[in-house]
């Protein structure tokens, strides 16, 4: 029976997956890079001169940098729900590109923005590229995963993660850039100007990247599914591999349509009307609660004042010691993409990290209240505070290895097809809602607590770290047709995977022992037989455990 299983050819991982995966992940360097930049921006001396902050009160600044920063969010999570109904009737391309008009036109007009024409387009144009940018969020890890082989996707997946870090060790450098080489409005427009490269890149990529397989199912459209697998596979239309994925997806496509009441109510349905999923929903959503408690978003935005807090007193000190952030948390994240995640699991990097986080974030808030370097050190550095500022870096490189990209995996996993599209929706709005939540009102937080920010992000992490050992169960190497034996009644979360695990091995075990008696039994009366889906997923040549 193993000679009958169906082989992966090498054509399939080819570049044109690779290329599609990648235009689609693009997307990602504007969210990086938006993260990386804006929040240097709008402390440039430039920014504020040419738009009168120094004749301002501090608390109306604040308030006016905060709404910068948050709009972006704002839109992002609105965009996240408005694409719902695009990508189930037009499509995932068609959502690209409506995502890519808006990105690159938003991000245009902010150019408009000057002492004359006041923050009025800067402020719209934000709203309007987070819109495109919160639909691209909920789109792209789908479609990435829709057309990945097995055996890649893990890889191919983590393109998103990768593109985002890229974008933001661009977005923290080039503030520093600006700020040591140019004068005048040029210093905060060009920050702004660079966003319009990678939003046009994606723009016009999407024309060349081919429509999800799967969705044409969804629409029962066989033709063009078929061409755009034959295409994406680099395999001729009667290819054995070809043939099995084409009866996997219209198996699946058929199971849906008898599921579900509706393409657009029905997934509403099974998500809300089934205890499993919403309990599913309930874990995706709170990773993002405990995402934020470890203080990234108050750290990506307002990174300057909050290493002012620890005695980088300089704006352009501040600036470069955001970029080596940037850079450390890429590097890592990049780390944690390839070689951490399918090989030690999901659950382990992310307590061993949170607790190093915990620690670094507890010492930070004792030494600042100690210390109090922001005013006894004058501008200038000693042991303790280089010492502070490497506590620091080893505070990022702990998230970048546990919290990072973490979410977007696990929310990935444990939702099957049919309402994998709605708890995308969910997820990536959460995902939005506490960032805006920080961008808000972190100045607001460092402004009235000093070091006691640090302390309460510590003191948080480490009720997330509790809670996230006690509430969630591994799912490293647990294929998609099986990640409910993860969640089923009575099962302890910190026991469901060895569980797991053996009923898989239990179940391919009496399969091929079965089968090994009869090697002239069909493999399934079925369209495809799971049990053969499962193993040539998780024990084929190369194959990733990620399992997105």
């Amino acid at each position: 029976m193993r000679d009958n299983l169906v082989k992966t050819p090498d054509e399939v991982y080819n570049l044109r997956v690779h290329f599609a995966a990648l235009v689609a992940s693009f997307a990602a360097i504007i969210i990086g890079y938006d993260a990386g930049f804006i929040g240097g921006t709008v402390v440039l001396p430039e920014f504020a001169n040419e738009f009168g902050f120094n004749n301002k009160p501090t608390a109306d600044v604040t308030v006016i940098k905060a709404n910068i920063i948050s709009l972006f969010h704002v839109g992002a999570f609105f965009g996240a729900y408005l694409v719902y109904p695009i990508a189930i009737f037009l499509g995932r391309i068609r959502g690209f590109k409506m995502a890519g008009l808006l990105i690159t036109f938003g991000s245009a007009i902010q150019l408009v923005s000057d002492k004359s024409h006041g923050l009025g387009w800067i402020l719209a144009g934000r709203l309007i590229s987070g819109i495109g940018i919160g639909a691209v969020s909920n789109l792209a890890p789908m479609y990435v995963s829709e057309i990945s082989p097995p055996a890649i996707r893990g890889r191919l997946v983590g393109m998103y993660e990768i593109s985002w870090q890229v974008g933001g060790i661009f977005g923290f450098f080039i503030n520093y850039a600006t700020e040591k080489n140019l004068s005048g409005n040029k210093q905060w427009k060009v920050p702004i100007a660079v966003q319009i490269i990678p939003a046009a890149i994606f723009l016009v990529g999407v024309f060349f990247i081919k429509e999800s397989p799967r969705w044409y199912f969804t629409r029962n459209n066989k033709d063009q599914a078929a061409d755009s697998l034959c295409y994406l596979r680099n395999l001729e239309s009667d290819s054995e591999y070809i043939r099995y994925e084409i009866e996997v997806m219209e198996f699946e496509a058929m199971e849906r349509r008898e599921v579900l009441v509706s393409e657009f109510w029905g997934p509403f349905y099974q998500l809300f009307g089934s205890k499993s999923n919403r309990y599913k929903l309930a874990l995706t959503t709170l990773l993002f609660v405990f995402q934020n408690t470890s203080g990234i978003n108050a750290i990506i935005y307002y990174s300057v004042s909050m290493l002012k807090t620890i005695g980088v007193a300089s704006t352009e000190a501040g600036l470069l010691s955001t970029g080596v952030f940037g850079l450390i948390k890429g590097v890592c994240c990049f780390l944690w993409a390839f070689f951490i995640i399918d090989n030690f699991g999901r659950k382990p990097p992310v307590l061993i990290g949170s607790f190093v986080c915990v620690l670094s974030l507890l010492y930070l808030g004792a030494y600042i209240k100690i210390a109090d370097p922001e005013h006894t050190l004058n501008g200038s550095s000693n042991a303790a505070s280089r010492f502070a500022l490497a506590v620091f870096y080893v505070w990022t490189m702990s998230f970048a290895f546990s919290w990072s990209g973490f979410p977007w995996v696990y929310m990935s996993e444990i939702f099957d097809s049919k309402v994998k599209n709605l708890s995308q929706c969910f997820n990536a709005s959460c995902n939005w809602l506490w960032a805006f939540v920080f961008a808000r009102w972190a100045q607001d937080m460092i402004d009235a607590m000093g070091y006691g920010v640090f302390l309460f992000f510590g003191c948080a992490l480490l009720v997330s770290m509790v809670l996230f050992g006690v509430l969630y169960p591994e799912t490293k190497g647990i294929p998609l047709d099986d990640i409910d034996l993860l969640f089923e009644d009575g099962i302890r979360p910190w026991r469901a995977h060895g569980r797991a695990v053996q009923l898989i091995r239990q179940r391919e075990d009496d399969h091929f022992h079965t089968s090994d008696h009869n090697h002239d039994h069909p493999i399934s009366s079925t369209p495809f037989d799971k049990s053969v889906a499962v193993y040539t997923e998780i024990s084929g040549s190369g194959a990733s455990s990620q399992n997105l």
